[in-house]
């Protein structure tokens, strides 16, 4: 007989993190298709896509507990934040008491609020980001951001690649 842990098969957990008002999350721009993709990938890989609570507003204060306690991360978790829930991935990468996860994709992400009293409202950005903690919360971090993205300037995203350069980060800027 095999030991336990030479049975027990690791699964790499995929968090997708949806934007503000993308609900129901399975009918919002990408999200699904990703999924399929990941799913058909491999039995050992987990793409979750649920609905968030408050999805309007995307609170941090709601948001990062749920991802944290209903949800669950851990070192093979990989998580996929797009446009809000960018921002929500880079306050979990900056969070002391999550564990150092495998990685983080970050899809249109800003640093700031846009101006935006909504994306204010989502509590993310009403403080400094600490890029030097974010850079540690994942083996792998790469962005990307459409040079024509119409909601999110791509200075935003060029922003945070260039505050996370780094031998675990990557940016890819994409056209049309």
């Amino acid at each position: 007989l095999l030991p336990e842990f030479v049975i027990q098969t690791i699964i790499m957990k995929i968090i997708v993190i949806p934007g503000m008002g993308c609900s129901p999350v399975a009918t919002s721009n990408w999200y699904s298709w990703f999924k399929n993709e990941m799913d058909s990938r491999s039995s050992s890989t987990q793409c979750i896509l649920r609905d968030f609570p408050d999805p309007n507003i995307c609170r941090e204060s709601i948001w990062v507990p749920f991802i944290k306690d209903e949800i669950g991360l851990d070192e093979d978790t990989i998580i996929v934040g797009h446009s809000s829930g960018a921002a929500c991935a880079m306050r979990l990468l900056e969070s002391s008491d999550v564990p150092k996860i495998r990685g983080a994709v970050l899809v249109a992400t800003a640093h700031t609020d846009l101006g935006s009293a909504s994306e204010r409202r989502s509590e993310y950005f009403n403080r400094p980001w600490n890029w030097d903690l974010m850079k540690d919360g994942a083996r792998k971090i790469v962005c990307f951001h459409g040079e024509d993205d119409h909601l999110i300037p791509v200075s935003e995203a060029r922003f945070v690649a260039e505050k996370l350069k780094g031998e675990n980060f990557q940016y890819v800027e994409m056209s049309g």
